[in-house]
């Protein structure tokens, strides 16, 4: 049976990893106490998400920086109620929101769906949390850019 959930102004939007570098699990986070839903993502998926909603920042009208949360980590537990297929973003102009329409990755005909609304200052702080998330990695190879070897930092292109 397939979940199909808004969240609405949420007080919690962040990403985050689990585990050592070369093996981490990366998620997505986000609702309010006691209404908290965590997904698990691929490290491309949120670097793709943070670069296009930091580009969609550049249209949006000044940020209000007191509405930039600070609190950004991953919150416990951490245990996610399935994968990420697919994510999509919208801006409506008339509400000066972000929405996320996240789908989880399933072999049913009807996966499940979340839709998040987000302010313009919840953006701009993911995208900060997810850049650092996914900077905090492996280093790239310096000939072809991929994550180096987790165990001795070697890249067979090296070869």
């Amino acid at each position: 049976m397939s979940q199909n959930l808004h969240f609405r102004e949420v007080q919690h939007f962040t990403t985050g990893t689990q585990g050592p570098k070369g093996q981490r699990v990366f998620y997505l986070q986000f609702g309010n106490s006691g209404e908290l839903m965590t997904l698990k993502l691929e490290k491309m998926q949120v670097q793709a998400l943070a670069e296009f909603l930091d580009q969609l920042l550049e249209e949006v009208e000044p940020i209000n920086y007191d509405d930039v949360p600070i609190a950004l980590e991953l919150i416990d537990p951490i245990d996610p109620e399935w994968s990420v297929s697919s994510i999509g973003v919208a801006f409506e102009e008339r509400t000066s929101e972000f929405v996320i329409v996240v789908e989880e990755q399933s072999d049913e005909s009807d996966p499940g769906v979340v839709q998040i609304h987000l302010t313009p200052g919840q953006v701009k702080a993911f995208v900060s949390r997810a850049i650092d998330v996914v900077k905090a990695g492996r280093p790239p190879c310096t000939y072809c850019g991929e994550p180096l070897n987790h165990s001795d930092g070697w890249c067979p292109c090296s070869n």
